[in-house]
Parts: C-alpha cells; sequence; structure tokens
C-alpha cells in the first residue's frame, strides 16, 4: 500500500535526493544530459553560465529521435544564460539532450527527483 502525504506528495520508487548532474562541457553539438528514468517525476535545468543553452528530450512524442542544433530548434526549451532555469513535471521520463547557443566548455545542472 502507498502511504500520501497530508501535502499529497508520494514516494514514487528509489529516493535518494543530491540527483544532481553537473555538466562543464556543452557545446553546440548535442550530448545525452540525462538518461531515462521510468520513475523520474520532475527534472530541473539550471544555467549557471554566460551562453544560453537548449535542452531537448532525446525523443519525439511519435518515438521517432529528435535531431536538434542551432538552426533547429524546434522541441527544444531554453535554458537562459546567467542563471536561467526550466522545471519540467509530469511525463518526464524520456532521456534529454543539451547544446550550447554558441562556444564550448558551457554550464548546465541537471536535477531530477522522483517526487
Amino acid at each position: 500500500m502507498v502511504q500520501i502525504s497530508a501535502l499529497g506528495a508520494q514516494t514514487i520508487g528509489p529516493t535518494s535526493g543530491g540527483k544532481v548532474t553537473p555538466f562543464n562541457n556543452i557545446s553546440t553539438s548535442p550530448q545525452q544530459v540525462i538518461g531515462p528514468n521510468s520513475q523520474r517525476a520532475n527534472i530541473v535545468f539550471d544555467n549557471p553560465g554566460t551562453v544560453d543553452v537548449f535542452v531537448a528530450p532525446i525523443l519525439q512524442a511519435n518515438g521517432l529521435a529528435l535531431t536538434v542544433s542551432t538552426s533547429l530548434l524546434g522541441g527544444t526549451y531554453i535554458i537562459f544564460a546567467n542563471g536561467g532555469s526550466r522545471s519540467l513535471s509530469g511525463e518526464v521520463q524520456g532521456g534529454y539532450q543539451a547544446f550550447s547557443r554558441s562556444g564550448s566548455g558551457n554550464f548546465l545542472t541537471v536535477t531530477e527527483s522522483n517526487l
């Protein structure tokens, strides 16, 4: 039996806190930044750097690969430079990719939660 707290929060699968994945090498070439997690309920992308970063699911809704680039931005979410943040919740169990507007050695912090 699953217990739901008075706040409505519910634990879904293993939780350990600290599910933070840092990146210091984001470039203009898309790279996977987080793999699929069937128990993920929330994911947050933070950009502490000085260059905008784009994140996108690895797969489209139809299951096909989502091809993105600096000239193919459909399907991406922009994470603005200097502290921009994007939180996604709900059906966020798939993997995500990221790339920067320009340059290399750019930053991204990915935080995921099973709550």
